[in-house]
């Protein structure tokens, strides 16, 4: 069970770094609108960056999610991927 923890801990610890990512992108972008630098290749890739760490963070929050379903009910998990090793067998 500690491993699981650990799983949880080191996704939490992404999932940190990514928001603080985040918000500074979010500060760099909204400089870039104020000084209507709107169009320029470099507001576009932090565009871009920002989107990106955001999808990460939706997914790092499943995965956390996830490993909890897993720490939890263990006997629930081996079941439904039995289940799903069977479908996919099918």
């Amino acid at each position: 069970m500690n491993e699981e923890v650990d799983h949880i801990k080191t996704l939490m610890t992404a999932r940190s770094t990514l928001v603080k990512e985040r918000r500074a992108l979010s500060v760099a972008i909204a400089l870039g609108y104020r000084r209507r630098r709107t169009d320029e290749n470099h507001t576009g890739e932090m565009r871009d960056a920002f989107m990106g760490a955001q999808n990460m963070i939706e997914a790092i929050e499943r995965a956390i999610a996830h490993e909890q379903l897993i720490t939890d009910q263990p006997e629930l998990y081996r079941e439904l991927s039995s289940e799903s090793a069977t479908l996919n067998a099918a």
